[in-house]
């Protein structure tokens, strides 16, 4: 070869590597370029605006508050400790969270109202409070093609394509109780009290199911409002019909109401809640006795507060986080449910900055393409992916007897149950 034609294939190389750029970000895993990611509505210069809607005053606020508080405390630990989103990215180049919160007072109006106030500001709903609110704007969401989070765990949202499962869907719960009793031979006259909206059908379904699995009978079925706080008709009415089991699909200030009632009628049956039953302020109850003699709590969790031993190492993390950004945190189930559901969100950030694409359209492709997300034991281990089959959670459910010794009044009855008969759910 002349000198010519070597200067020239030399140079042609050197085209070809400036083209390519000749750096090592394009895999996944390697550093990306903060230039190359593409974004739009939520998305400020270095900072990602998130969605929250909430109830903070009313009934529902003793769910709401802490659940809130805990995506505060853990944003404030991905935006301090971690550096911000973008594992992958230089530190002066990761995005920092910002969160938008709204007040819905736990209304299906309240809530499109303050949904509709934030979703030309946000990226993305990082927590949607409620079932029956969720679907009040699943039209608007799905319109919109915006990420939604609900913070409840209905089954109605595993076929959504928006919509972000936080752990085992509330049918699943009272199946779980159902093959706990059958498995202790218990003979079960069952009542139900719910909410009457799509929550408390959530529960609805999963007692027939287990009554139909189990061969006991629901005898009494009996429904409140989500601003009714005296609930002593409905006990008199499972005390009347002979109900020994009576199952709630329930929020605390409901529960409360029941369990005064309960032992003021000296009706004592196996009260067993749903997850959103239970609040630790319960502990504060002159029914003591009676509720440790009565109360289970269904939940999707196995790590109790404070545990941190083998498979309860978020448990670990959230409390280091609690002491660094609030230290005047109590004992709270919803604060760590909050905290998980904030966990299972970065995780769809930080998929979506591996992508390059912090654009609503990439948030969605991002959920849909994780596989899993370890939770650390504050929830079973989550599962996504495109298709409704790919987003049924681990269904297994621990149920929790009421122990003013305990953190949040809840001692681990039996866990890791995990019905057979859940399969016959129809999630999808």
């Amino acid at each position: 070869m002349t000198e010519a034609p070597r200067l020239i294939a030399a140079l042609c190389l050197l085209v070809v590597l400036s083209a390519a750029g000749c750096t090592s970000g394009g895999s996944s895993g390697d550093p990306v370029q903060p230039g190359d990611i593409a974004s739009e509505v939520g998305v400020s210069g270095k900072e990602i605006s998130l969605g929250e809607l909430s109830p903070l005053t009313g009934l529902a606020s003793v769910i709401g508050l802490p659940l809130t508080r805990g995506h505060e405390v853990y944003f404030h630990y991905v935006n301090e400790v971690l550096g911000g989103i973008g594992r992958n990215l230089d530190e002066g180049d990761r995005y920092k969270v910002r969160l938008v919160t709204k007040n819905t007072n736990y209304t299906e109006s309240g809530h499109i109202e303050a949904y509709n106030e934030i979703r030309d500001q946000v990226l993305m709903i990082a927590q949607s409070f409620g079932t029956a609110t969720t679907k009040a704007i699943l039209k608007q969401v799905n319109d919109d093609k915006i990420l939604v989070a609900p913070a409840s765990l209905s089954s109605e949202w595993l076929p959504e394509k928006y919509l972000i499962t936080a752990g085992a869907p509330y049918p699943a719960q009272f199946v779980n109780a159902a093959q706990y009793l059958e498995d202790q031979d218990s003979e079960v006259k069952a009542g139900i009290i719910y909410q009457d909206d799509a929550y408390g059908q959530q529960g609805v379904k999963g007692l027939e199911l287990g009554a139909r699995e189990f061969g006991f009978e629901i005898i009494a079925r009996s429904t409140f409002q989500p601003t009714d706080t005296n609930l002593g008709g409905q006990v008199t009415e499972m005390k009347n019909a002979g109900a020994t089991h009576v199952f709630l699909t329930t929020t605390p200030a409901q529960t409360r109401s029941i369990l005064s009632a309960g032992a003021q009628a000296q009706y004592a049956p196996r009260w067993i809640g749903q997850s959103p039953s239970w609040t630790g302020s319960l502990l504060q109850s002159r029914e003591v006795t009676y509720m440790e003699q009565t109360v289970w709590v269904v939940t999707d969790a196995s790590c109790g507060w404070g545990d941190t031993g083998s498979g309860c190492e978020g448990m670990q993390e959230m409390l280091e986080n609690i002491q660094k950004f609030a230290p005047d945190q109590q004992p709270d189930y919803y604060f760590s449910f909050g905290y998980a559901q904030a966990k299972i969100v970065h995780e769809v950030l930080e998929k979506a900055v591996e992508s390059r694409d912090l654009t609503r359209d990439g948030l969605v492709s991002a959920f849909e393409s994780m596989p899993r997300v370890d939770m650390g034991g504050l929830l079973n281990q989550i599962s996504f992916g495109p298709d409704c089959e790919d987003r049924i959670p681990v269904t297994a459910s621990t149920i929790w007897r009421f122990d003013p010794a305990a953190p949040v009044g809840l001692a681990v009855e039996k866990d890791k149950i995990d019905s057979p008969a859940v399969e016959k759910l129809d999630f999808c």
